[in-house]
C-alpha cells in the first residue's frame, strides 16, 4: 500500500472508533471501496462522511463542509446520509435528510437528483434500499406550503444546503424559511452548509455571530485543482480591460472583432484532432456577435455553439452540454462553446474534461464566482494537462491559498491584496469594506513551550494534565513520520475545551503554526486559533523534525496557550457580511 492508503485506512479506523460505529458500517465501507468503480465512492469521500457524522453526533447545530471544487462533495453527502447517519442512530427508517439546492438551476437540480436519489446497497443486510435523501429546490422548500410542513412530512433530521454562498442574504428565501421560520419552531434542527467557497458561514464562525463546526474535506493526491493548474503554468493572466468581443467606431458604426487572445486560443484548439474550448460572454447579444465572427473565421475547423437561457441561443444549458458532448465524444469534432451565465458551481463536465483544450473566464470581481466558474469546472479527477486557461491569475492565486488553508480568508493582508486588485467581495453577500467595528477579543494569559523530548521525558505527561491519556497518545503520534509525511488536513484532536493547530496540516507558504509561533500575551487567542467560541487551551504543534526545510521555527514540539475571559474591543476589519449568518454591521 502507498503512504496515503495506509494513512486513509488508519484515519477511517480512528473515525469508526470515535463514532463507536457498529460492525455494519465497517462492512459497508469495505464493500463500497472494493466496488468503487460501481459505487463512485472513494476513500476521501468516506473520510469526509465520517468526519461530518462525528460532528453531527457531537451535537453541533451549524456545520460547514469545505471541500475543493469537483472533489466529490455529492458522493460524500450520499454516503453520509445512507450509511453513516443511520449506523450511528441519527436517522431511522422513514426519516430523511433534506438536500436543498440553493441555485435555481433545473439542470443542477436534476443532476443532484440522479446522484442523491439513487438506491443504495446495504452489504450487512444484503438488501437494496431507497435513498434517505430528499432533494428539493429552494423555491419548493419555501413554498411547500411552509418549511415546517416539509420537515414534518418527510421527517427531516438534517438539512444540507448545497453551494451555500448563493441566495443567502438577509432577504433570501432561505433566511426567511430556515432561520426566521423553521428554527423558531424547531430550535434543534441541524444545518450542514456544503461548498468550496462557503465564505458567508465561515465569516460568521470567525466573528462569533454563529457557532459553526468546520469540517475540512480530504484532498486526495490524484485530484487536479486550481493550485495544480497554477503550479503547472496552465493559467494565463487576463489582459487589462479584457473582453472576448471588441469593437471599434468606424464612421459612426461599431465594427466588431474577436480579441487577439481569443484567436490565439482558437488556434490552440485547432492543433488537436478534437476537443472543447469554452468562452464566457457577459450578454446574449455579445455572445451571438462573437459566435458569428468565429463561425466565419473558423468555418471549416470548428463548430461554434452559444448556450444560455435566451431563446436566441443555439441551446439551453442542459441540451447544449449534451450536444457538445455528442459532437466531441461521438463524432470527433472541435467545438467552441460560448456561454452566457452558465457553467457555475455544481456543473460537472464529466468525461469532457479529458477533451478540454481552452477556457476563457473574464470574471474577476468576486472570488467565489471567479473561481467557481469555468476554471472550477476544469477541476477534478482527470489526466488532461493539454489545456490553457485565460483568467485572473491574482484572483485564482488567492483562491488557491484559500484552497490550501481555508482560514486565510480572515487574514487581513490576504483580503487587502484582493481588495487592492479590484476584487470587491468573497461572495455575493460577503463584501470588502473599510470600516471599524467591535469584535470579540480573547486574551492569552499564559504560554508554555515544550520540546518533543520534554513531552516524552518524565514530567512531560504532567505538563499536559488537562488532556486525557488517549489525547496524549494521539499528540505523540503526530510526530511520527507516518503522520506528518501525508495529508493531515482536517485532523481533529477530539478533546473538549482544547483546540490545536498541526504544522503538517498546512502548506509551507502559509503555515499557520509557524506564522503564529512567536505570538505573545498581547495577541488574540481567537485569531491565533481561528476560534471565537471559547476554548480554555490551544496547542501549536510543530511536528516536523528539526532541520527539515518545512520547520521554519527550527523547533520540534508544542506551545501551550491558555485563554482568558473574552472581552469586546474595537478592531479593524475589511469584511461586511450581509448574509443570513451575520448581520448588516461590519464584522
Amino acid at each position: 500500500m502507498t503512504a496515503y492508503q495506509n494513512h486513509w485506512n488508519a484515519e477511517i479506523e480512528t473515525l469508526l472508533t470515535q463514532l463507536d460505529a457498529p460492525k455494519a458500517l465497517e462492512l459497508n465501507i469495505i464493500d463500497t471501496l472494493h466496488n468503487s468503480k460501481r459505487t463512485g465512492i472513494f476513500p476521501n469521500q468516506i473520510i469526509n462522511a465520517l468526519r461530518i457524522g462525528l460532528s453531527v453526533k457531537e451535537g453541533n447545530q451549524n456545520m460547514a463542509f469545505v471541500a475543493s471544487m469537483q472533489s466529490g462533495k455529492s458522493g460524500t453527502v450520499y454516503f453520509l446520509c445512507n450509511y453513516v447517519l443511520p449506523a450511528i442512530g441519527v436517522i431511522t427508517k422513514y426519516e430523511s435528510i433534506l438536500f436543498v439546492t440553493s441555485m435555481r438551476d433545473t439542470d443542477l437540480y436534476e443532476q443532484n437528483c440522479r446522484v442523491l436519489h439513487k438506491e443504495y446497497y446495504d452489504a450487512y443486510t444484503e438488501e437494496i434500499n431507497p435513498s434517505n435523501i430528499k432533494v428539493m429546490k429552494m423555491s419548493d422548500f419555501f413554498n411547500h406550503p411552509n418549511p415546517h410542513k416539509v420537515v414534518n412530512e418527510f421527517k427531516v433530521q438534517l438539512i444540507v444546503r448545497d453551494e451555500d454562498q448563493y441566495g443567502c442574504g438577509e432577504e433570501s428565501s432561505f433566511q426567511m424559511a430556515f432561520f426566521s421560520e423553521l428554527r423558531r419552531r424547531m430550535p434543534d434542527i441541524k444545518l450542514l452548509a456544503v461548498s468550496a467557497t462557503p465564505y458567508d458561514i465561515l465569516d460568521a464562525q470567525y466573528t462569533g455571530t454563529a457557532d459553526v463546526d468546520v469540517i475540512v474535506g480530504v484532498r486526495p493526491p490524484e485530484y487536479y485543482g486550481i493550485s495544480e493548474m497554477l503550479e503547472d503554468g496552465l493559467i494565463e493572466d487576463l489582459p487589462e480591460a479584457f473582453k472576448p468581443l471588441q469593437f471599434q467606431e468606424v464612421e459612426g458604426d461599431k465594427v466588431y472583432n474577436a480579441h487577439p487572445k481569443v484567436i490565439s486560443y482558437m488556434e490552440h484548439l485547432c492543433g488537436f484532432d478534437s476537443g472543447l474550448g469554452i468562452i464566457r460572454e457577459s450578454s446574449t447579444a455579445r455572445a451571438l456577435e462573437l459566435r458569428a465572427l468565429l463561425k466565419k473565421d473558423f468555418k471549416k475547423q470548428c463548430e461554434v455553439i452559444a448556450i444560455g437561457s435566451d431563446a436566441s441561443c443555439d441551446f439551453g444549458i442542459n441540451d447544449g452540454i449534451k450536444e457538445v458532448s455528442s459532437l466531441i465524444m461521438k463524432r470527433g469534432k472541435r467545438v467552441v462553446l460560448i456561454i452566457v451565465q452558465a457553467l457555475t458551481a455544481g456543473k460537472d463536465l464529466g468525461i469532457l474534461k479529458e477533451k478540454i483544450r481552452f477556457g476563457i473566464e473574464p470574471r474577476d470581481r468576486q472570488l467565489a464566482n471567479g473561481a467557481q466558474g469555468i476554471t472550477g469546472r476544469f477541476c477534478g479527477y482527470h489526466k488532461n494537462r493539454d489545456f490553457k486557461l485565460l483568467a485572473s491569475v491574482g484572483l485564482l492565486s488567492h483562491y488557491a491559498q484559500f484552497e490550501q488553508d481555508w482560514e486565510i480568508f480572515a487574514d487581513e493582508e490576504w483580503r487587502n491584496e484582493l481588495y487592492n486588485n479590484n476584487v470587491k467581495g468573497l461572495s455575493t453577500h460577503t463584501k470588502f469594506v473599510k470600516t471599524q467595528s467591535e469584535g470579540i477579543f480573547t486574551p492569552i494569559v499564559s504560554i508554555e513551550e515544550l520540546s518533543y523530548n520534554q513531552l516524552i521525558a518524565d514530567g512531560g505527561r504532567e505538563k499536559l494534565s488537562f488532556i486525557d491519556d488517549e489525547a496524549y497518545d494521539r499528540l505523540l503520534d503526530y510526530f511520527e513520520t507516518t503522520f506528518y509525511e501525508v495529508s493531515t488536513k482536517g485532523t481533529r484532536f477530539k478533546q473538549k475545551g482544547i483546540t490545536v493547530r498541526i504544522a503538517s496540516s498546512y502548506n509551507q507558504n502559509s503555515n499557520r503554526v509557524y506564522r503564529n509561533w512567536d505570538c505573545s500575551l498581547e495577541h488574540d487567542f481567537g485569531s491565533v486559533f481561528f476560534k471565537k467560541n471559547p476554548y480554555e487551551y490551544g496547542i501549536l504543534i510543530s511536528n516536523y523534525p528539526q532541520g527539515d526545510d518545512r520547520n521554519t521555527a527550527d523547533f520540534t514540539g508544542i506551545k501551550i496557550l491558555r485563554s482568558g475571559e473574552q472581552e469586546w474591543r474595537s478592531q479593524e476589519t475589511s469584511v461586511q457580511n450581509n448574509s443570513m449568518y451575520g448581520n448588516d454591521e461590519a464584522a
